[in-house]
C-alpha cells in the first residue's frame, strides 16, 4: 500500500477496474519505500490510468482511476511519477 505521507489521500489510488488491461510499463524504481513498477493501463477505448505495482509475492497493483487521460504514454509518465514517490 502506498503510504499517505508519500500521496496526499486525495491521490484516491484503487485497484484497476474489473476489464483493465496493462499496455505500457516502465522500469522498475527502487528506494527505502520498495520495489515499484508503473504501468499505463486501458480501461477502454481512448481511456487509460496511470498504475503502480509492488515487487514482491502478495503485492497487488492500484491506479489513480480518478485521473482517466487519452494517451498511454501521458498514462505511463504520471505513472512513473507516483511509483518514484512510492518508491521514496
Amino acid at each position: 500500500m502506498i503510504s499517505t505521507t508519500v500521496l496526499p489521500p486525495s491521490a484516491m489510488l484503487s485497484a484497476p477496474p474489473p476489464g483493465a488491461v496493462n499496455v505500457r510499463y516502465g522500469r522498475a524504481i527502487e528506494g527505502p519505500g520498495g520495489t515499484w513498477v508503473p504501468c499505463a493501463t486501458k480501461v477502454s477505448a481512448g481511456v487509460y490510468i496511470s498504475g503502480v505495482f509492488e515487487v514482491g509475492p502478495g503485492r497487488s497493483q492500484v491506479c489513480a482511476a480518478q485521473n482517466p487521460l487519452p494517451c498511454a504514454d501521458e498514462a505511463l509518465s504520471q505513472a512513473i511519477e507516483l511509483a518514484s514517490c512510492a518508491a521514496a
